[in-house]
């Protein structure tokens, strides 16, 4: 799984296509729901991201680094009060698939979830219970670690935000990726342009109202029954 996320992230700057992982959320058919989640904030763009969600009466959620809450964490109980999921993402983003080798791999991770944790329970006053490793890392030893601290783990069926694709094209492939039971990513935090965030986002919701889905929160379409059982 690990050669086959590594093999997807070379690729994807040049097909813009999915790395699904192991953790993934369901691809179920529940009720014709789909997740939209946002990584690496809050960021600049996020409030102006909640007035749309406000707007369209969509929850989603946000995958939060402790580093970004703790920069911001009045925009982070702005995201919980909202009533959208706020996550772990970890504290600093490390680059996994090198940590990921090291000897205290274990307790780097410890110490940068719990990092996190404790960012997201000051500003918002509720533990996190869904982890998203950066860059979609993932591996047996990170997800019996994060089962360990209460935590499921989970990645994304779509996504390419960070990706040199231009924008036409990539709001294109986010549309078509507006399936029931798909995981969509897109960043509200880290980066430059960070406003194409806010077009796509508008761009798959107009799709989703059209094939009659529901955008819902991750841990409502993590009910669904596991793909993997």
């Amino acid at each position: 799984m690990i050669k086959k996320l590594l093999l997807c992230l070379a690729l994807v700057s040049l097909t813009a296509a999915a790395c699904p992982a192991a953790d993934t959320a369901p691809g179920t058919k529940r009720r014709g729901q789909f997740a939209l989640t946002f990584d690496d904030g809050p960021g600049y763009i996020t409030g102006d991201l909640l007035k749309l969600l406000e707007k369209r009466g969509v929850k989603a959620t946000f995958f939060m680094l402790g580093s970004s809450v703790r920069a911001d964490p009045a925009m982070a109980k702005k995201v919980h009060d909202a009533g959208h999921l706020v996550a772990n993402h970890t504290d600093t983003h490390k680059n996994w698939f090198k940590t990921g080798r090291a000897g205290d791999r274990e307790k780097v991770f410890l110490s940068e979830v719990k990092k996190a944790e404790e960012a997201i329970v000051k500003a918002t006053g509720e533990k996190p219970s869904v982890l998203r490793m950066p860059n979609g890392y993932t591996a047996p030893w990170v997800r019996e670690a994060a089962k360990k601290l209460g935590y499921r783990t989970a990645n994304w069926s779509y996504g390419s935000d960070w990706t040199r694709t231009p924008e036409d094209r990539m709001t294109a492939e986010y549309v078509k990726s507006v399936r029931t039971g798909k995981v969509l990513l897109l960043h509200d935090g880290g980066g430059k342009n960070r406003e194409k965030t806010l077009r796509i986002t508008e761009a798959v919701l107009n799709e989703a109202q059209r094939l009659g889905l529901e955008p819902v929160r991750l841990d409502v379409l993590l009910k669904g029954p596991d793909p993997k059982e």
